[in-house]
């Protein structure tokens, strides 16, 4: 099988498996939303972005540069996750460590200190489930992946309803988070050791450098950019009401749902960009400039849907109690289109061994997310914290861009915009009929029809041409292509 009929072959896997595994897992957040009410459902929220950061913390960006590393030389897999393993047990462990004495300096209620300590320990099962994940990724199967997923989400859901009829509270629907992940790290334990590798722990101070010293980058920057999702939690939670922090969570668990799709589309790239890499960055670039368009011509429709009707979404899957944030999923409408134009860029500048690149741009929205935050919210509340995460994600793009032209890569994304830009507007003039005639009918029938003639507009004015289609598959090489791995110091320890 051609490299290029893999990617799309996992892209499938990838997203039929966030589309319901993605699915479980946001009905699994409407269930907790409209039993805890959104004072209850904004502290639990808060606990959950907290945790969150940690489990990004604890990951120190290793499966990233694991998946490079593997997918360069597979048969080097068993030294590898051997010299691994126990670096990642002592991060895990590590990173629930700062977890509980960081709970120990917040001014917690009970129950909810309780839920932070369950729900950190997940931490302890994540990581090594993830790095078992990228094991995976590497050798490009990730219909395992996608089982993993659903069958997590599955428990999660079947857990979380038990918890929910008991009335267990916080602490038990941290509970439920912890099974969950239980369930995952077991099954991908159990897969990687039957599949892929026998490997036996291993002391190598060397390779375990050379992976914090290639991780690090990576990892500052995927904790950076999922602080910057959370940071207006937590500076809400500061600043503003707890009811405050669960109307601004029902949306962003829209957008959380939504981001899964380019999240999931890029991820089976990441393999096919470190190997072109290592011939050239231009043809690397090639690659990214034809997923990035395919990436803008999902996201610009799903992001003007969102602009358009976002009060009506919410109150249809929140409730009425939910009603305030129609205006805040409106505005992270916007934020959706940069999610996906944001999605290929940690996996282009690791595949280019530029990672603190990606670190510094990253950075620099962060920064920007929390300084708006704090200027924002005491005057416009959650309304503030959507703008900023907006012009947070919007600077991530520009410098981003700018960074890669720096290195000699060409300037496209305007070029790539052109036609999908015109398309979505186009029809998107239908989106006006529920716009202006709020009904369930008109939300389900004009949403509907949209996307069909959005489809129809691509097709017929050949948005995406088969040319481009044939030059993305030709941009890859073919299976049974040799790889070196020269550049890969550490895996020779």
């Amino acid at each position: 099988m051609k490299t290029g009929q893999r990617i799309i072959r996992n892209s499938f896997y990838g997203v039929a498996s966030q589309a319901i595994g993605g699915g479980l897992f946001f009905f699994v957040a409407l269930l907790m939303a409209r039993h805890l009410g959104p004072e209850n459902f904004g502290t639990f929220s808060f606990v959950f972005a907290f945790v969150t950061v940690f489990h990004m913390l604890a990951d120190f960006g290793i499966t990233n540069i694991l998946v490079r590393d593997i997918a360069r030389a597979k048969e080097k897999v068993d030294r590898i996750l051997g010299a691994c393993i126990p670096l990642v047990t002592l991060l895990a462990f590590s990173g629930y460590v700062l977890i509980i004495l960081s709970v120990q300096l917040l001014n917690l209620a009970p129950d909810t200190e309780l839920a932070m300590y369950i729900m950190g320990a997940t931490v302890l099962l994540t990581f090594h489930a993830a790095v078992y994940g990228s094991v995976c990724r590497a050798f490009e199967e990730m219909e395992y992946n996608a089982v993993g997923l659903v069958l997590q989400r599955v428990i999660l859901l079947i857990f979380t309803i038990i918890a929910l009829y008991m009335d267990a509270g916080l602490p038990g629907l941290a509970l439920c988070y912890f099974g969950e992940r239980f369930a995952q790290w077991v099954f991908f334990y159990i897969l990687v050791r039957k599949r892929y590798s026998q490997y036996v722990w291993r002391k190598d101070v060397e390779y375990w450098r050379y992976l914090i010293r290639e991780g690090l980058p990576i990892g500052a920057g995927m904790v950076l950019k999922r602080v910057s999702w959370h940071v207006d939690i937590f500076v809400l939670t500061a600043l503003s009401t707890a009811s405050s922090v669960g109307l601004f969570s029902a949306a962003y668990r829209i957008i959380q749902m939504i981001s899964v799709i380019p999240f999931t589309l890029s991820m089976p790239v990441f393999p096919a960009l470190s190997r072109l890499a290592q011939e050239s960055p231009e043809k690397a670039y090639t690659l990214y400039t034809r997923v990035q368009k395919i990436l803008m011509l999902i996201g610009l429709p799903i992001g003007l849907w969102v602009l358009v009707l976002g009060s009506q979404i919410i109150v249809l899957l929140f409730g009425e109690d939910y009603q305030a944030g129609g205006i805040t999923l409106q505005v992270m409408g916007l934020v959706v289109v940069f999610l996906f134009m944001n999605s290929l860029f940690v996996y282009l500048f690791s595949a280019l061994d530029r990672q603190m690149l990606y670190m510094s741009s990253v950075g620099g929205s962060v920064l920007l997310n929390l300084v708006l935050d704090i200027l924002l919210i005491p005057h416009f509340d959650i309304l503030g914290a959507a703008l900023a995460t907006l012009c947070a994600e919007a600077v991530l793009f520009i410098s981003s861009a700018i960074l890669l032209s720096r290195l000699g890569l060409p300037r496209t994304f305007l070029r790539l915009l052109l036609k999908p830009v015109v398309v979505t507007v186009l029809a998107g003039g239908v989106l006006l009929w529920p716009l202006y005639s709020p009904s369930l009918t008109s939300l389900i029938t004009g949403s509907v029809g949209f996307f069909v003639l959005y489809m129809l507009m691509v097709y017929k004015w050949r948005v995406l041409s088969q040319d481009e289609i044939s030059q993305l598959l030709a941009a890859m090489p073919k299976k049974g292509k040799k790889n070196s791995s020269s550049g890969d110091k550490g895996e020779d320890k």
